[in-house]
């Protein structure tokens, strides 16, 4: 009776600690678990953090690089087809009735043409045009930009069916192929430019391709990165915030390739 006394205390305790460290072992997990959670939620506010910086310069820099090309489109186009108007009428002969005519015409023609360019130019005012007319159009605007200046042929290819993704998305891509861009502008002394955003089954590719002096690849200085490395590292920081892949290859006198890659 003793014994099996003894033994009912035994499994009694042998059990009670049992409990006790699956409830530890339970308490342990949960706390590993919640700790793992709390950390991966902070990662995803971090990365979401990230993008709404990134997101925010991009728009910063649309807007720079847009309002710097009104500077030069009203300076070197507006200007000149309003004081073209202005001289038009100053001239004018009211003796010479059909001269006087010729001249109105011309002067309602030049103000309809100052009208349109500046119309255009306040779709391009801020990032709210991409949200409002899609990535492509807005490229297409870009690339009428560039031709302008007449500083190198550019070329525009659009293959496969358009997909609209996110405007933020689409706001992020715009800037990597404008820093692509505003590099060949800057550095590449290129005769042609090519753009071709070539929509697959589960992602969009977008290639900035120029046949320009081209650069070894990576440089560095002794300071660390170089302006031109920096810009390079930047657009892949941003394509990765999108999901996506930015490769550049470039060889000395053998132009630059710009290959970004974003899924839907």
């Amino acid at each position: 009776m003793q014994a099996s006394s003894s033994g009912i205390v035994f499994f009694i305790i042998a059990t009670t600690i049992i409990l006790l460290l699956l409830t530890l072992f339970i308490v342990s997990i949960l706390f590993i678990y919640q700790k793992k959670q709390t950390a991966y939620l902070k990662q995803i506010e971090d990365v979401q953090s990230d993008f709404r910086r990134t997101l925010l310069s991009a728009q910063l820099e649309i807007q720079e690089q847009t309002f710097q090309s009104i500077s030069r489109e009203i300076h070197d186009n507006i200007c000149l087809n309003l004081t073209l108007a202005k001289l038009n009428l100053v001239t004018l002969d009211s003796l010479d009735k059909k001269q006087t005519i010729d001249r109105i015409n011309s002067t309602v023609e030049i103000l309809g043409l100052s009208i349109h360019e500046l119309s255009n130019i306040s779709h391009g005012m801020n990032p709210e045009f991409i949200e409002s007319c899609g990535l492509i159009k807005a490229l297409e605007m870009e690339v009428e930009k560039l031709k302008k200046p007449g500083l190198f042929n550019i070329y525009f290819n659009l293959t496969g069916y358009p997909v609209f993704m996110d405007s933020q998305k689409e706001i992020v891509i715009f800037r990597i192929i404008q820093e692509g861009f505003n590099n060949i502008l800057k550095h590449a002394k290129a005769k042609n430019v090519y753009l071709q955003l070539c929509y697959n089954k589960n992602n969009m590719e977008a290639t900035v391709q120029d046949d320009g002096v081209g650069f070894c690849f990576p440089i560095c200085n002794e300071n660390g990165f170089t302006k031109q490395q920096s810009g390079i590292k930047n657009m892949r920081k941003r394509a990765q915030l999108i999901n996506g892949d930015c490769e550049i290859q470039s060889q000395p006198l053998k132009g630059t390739e710009i290959k970004l890659s974003v899924p839907y």
